[in-house]
């Protein structure tokens, strides 16, 4: 038998693709870019938006005015006060037996201005009987002189009329001198007088600074403090935080928060409660800000978003909440979000 060789077909040859089919994948990305750019930008001439934002109000430090042991504290972590409550009370009873001495000298300095004034009436009375004797040894000078003159009486008589007549004279200068001394020692007790008054009142106020009350209402914040602590002078102990304070502080870019003007209406979205749109407004843009992270200045420092890139610095705007405020939402230091219509 004779084989057949099979027939060999050659293959078809396939249409050769598109540019649209070979960079279909691309040109979809650059399209997408378009639209997320046009998107971005076309928004953004519309609305502002910043995610760089977060709850403020003012953290009140109580520190008291007096060193002391701290006998009792009066609230908890986390509780909320208001206005006047008692918030801690330092040991009293050294303040309290400092007032009683102040005032066991105050006591005894007054006394001792009555015992000097009753003395200076004393001095009156001996400038009065010095003056006489001043007037009567004059008179007889006087008429000894006379008589000397006229060889009536001795010399030796009238020596004796011309002593008595100075030492008259020089007993009522001592008593005027004495007089001035006495004036001067009551003006100077009753100066001590008054700056053991001085004293007293310094004390009493000591005193009176033992019990620290809240200067206002809010939340204690992060209490360590307990009964036995040694609390100094100035230096805080308690921290509230101010519910009357409440305020968003927004981080903008430059150009935004340039051409924001006061009272412009906001909407702010608390992360703490979130889908729930709090109304709000413009209080201010800051005028200045820190370059450099350097704690403990009066500028604010606001961190750019990354370092490695050159950014647009950002301004704080101060946001009020209009009434009615969630409080419960509000926490100080939460983040936030706000945006609004240009």
């Amino acid at each position: 038998m004779t084989q057949i060789a099979p027939r060999i077909v050659p293959p078809s040859k396939l249409p050769e693709p598109s540019i649209w089919r070979r960079q279909r994948r691309l040109w979809i990305v650059v399209g997408a870019l378009v639209i997320a750019i046009g998107l971005y930008f076309g928004i953004g001439a519309f609305i502002a938006y910043t995610a760089d934002a977060y709850v403020r109000s003012d953290l009140i430090a109580i520190a008291p005015e007096i060193s002391g042991v701290i006998k009792s504290v009066a609230v908890q972590d986390n509780q909320k006060v208001a206005a006047g409550d008692p918030i801690v009370t330092i040991d009293p009873e050294p303040f309290r037996l400092d007032v009683e001495l102040k005032k066991r000298q105050v006591d005894s300095l007054e006394t001792s201005v009555a015992i000097k004034v009753q003395a200076q009436s004393a001095d009156a009375a001996n400038v009065d009987s010095a003056v006489a004797e001043l007037r009567l040894a004059q008179v007889q000078f006087d008429r000894v002189k006379i008589l000397t003159g006229d060889m009536v009486i001795s010399q030796s008589d009238f020596d004796k009329a011309a002593e008595r007549l100075r030492f008259a004279q020089d007993r009522l200068a001592a008593t005027k001198n004495q007089t001035l001394v006495d004036e001067r020692s009551i003006s100077e007790a009753r100066a001590q007088v008054m700056a053991a008054r001085a004293a007293l009142a310094v004390a009493e106020y000591a005193l009176s600074r033992t019990r620290l009350t809240a200067p206002a209402g809010g939340y204690v914040n992060n209490l360590r403090l307990r009964p036995g602590d040694y609390a100094r002078a100035g230096e805080p102990i308690v921290g509230i935080v101010d519910e009357s304070r409440w305020r968003i502080i927004a981080n903008f870019k430059e150009d935004v928060a340039a051409a924001i003007e006061p009272g412009k209406r906001v909407w702010v979205w608390l992360d703490s409660t979130p889908w729930h749109l709090l109304s709000g407004h413009v209080q201010g843009v800051g005028r200045g800000i820190a370059r450099n992270e350097v704690p403990e200045q009066l500028l604010p420092y606001v961190a750019p978003t990354t370092d490695w890139i050159r950014l647009r610095r950002r301004l704080p705007v101060t946001i009020l909440l209009d009434e009615p405020k969630a409080v419960q939402g509000l926490y100080m230091g939460a983040d936030a979000r706000v945006f609004f219509f240009r």
